[in-house]
C-alpha cells in the first residue's frame, strides 16, 4: 500500500464517520428541552384521584423519539380541537406523564405501559370507573384522520358511560 491509498483510507473513514453523525444527529431520537420538561413535571398531578369525568392521558417515558413527541401534540390537538366544549365543561381533560420519574413508575404496572401510549380514563366519585389504553396510537400515526378518528371515539366512549 502506498501513501496515497492509505491517505484515501483515512478520508474515506473520517467522511464515514461525519455523515453516521450527521444521521444519528438528524434522524436519532429527540430530546426533551429543558422547557418541555418543566412543563411535563408541572401538569403530573401527585395523587392518583382525578375529578369526576375523562381524562386523556400521554404517558412518556425521559427520552422521547419524534414519533412518540408526535403521538402526544396530535392527541392534544384532537382533544382540544373535537372536545373544546367538553374541556371547558370541565368534563373532559389532558394530560401528560413521564412514567419514568420514581413518583410515576407505578403506572407502568398499573395499566401495563411498555412505551409512550395515550390512555383514556373515566373518573366518578373519585374513582377510576374505566380505562382503555390506545396502542393503536401507533398504527395511526401516519394517517392524521384515522389517528383522530381512534382517539376521538375513545374519548366518546367513555363520555357517553352513565
Amino acid at each position: 500500500m502506498n501513501a496515497q491509498s492509505i491517505t484515501r483510507i483515512v478520508l474515506l473513514g473520517v467522511v464515514g464517520i461525519a455523515v453516521a453523525a450527521w444521521a444519528v444527529k438528524e434522524f436519532g431520537p429527540a430530546k426533551s428541552t429543558p422547557a418541555a420538561t418543566a412543563a411535563t413535571s408541572g401538569n403530573q398531578a401527585a395523587a392518583v384521584t382525578r375529578p369526576d369525568g375523562v381524562t386523556v392521558i400521554n404517558f412518556h417515558g425521559e427520552k422521547r423519539c419524534r414519533t412518540c413527541i408526535g403521538i402526544g401534540t396530535l392527541a392534544k390537538k384532537t382533544i382540544d380541537e373535537e372536545f373544546a366544549a367538553e374541556e371547558k365543561a370541565g368534563r373532559v381533560r389532558w394530560d401528560h406523564i413521564n412514567f419514568d420519574e420514581p413518583a410515576n413508575a407505578h403506572y407502568v404496572k398499573d395499566y401495563g405501559l411498555v412505551s409512550s401510549v395515550v390512555l383514556v380514563t373515566l373518573w366518578k366519585d373519585g374513582k377510576e370507573i374505566q380505562w382503555n389504553r390506545l396502542d393503536g396510537v401507533w398504527d395511526h400515526f401516519d394517517d392524521e384522520a384515522k389517528f383522530r378518528v381512534y382517539v376521538a371515539a375513545a374519548v366518546r366512549e367513555l363520555l357517553n358511560q352513565p
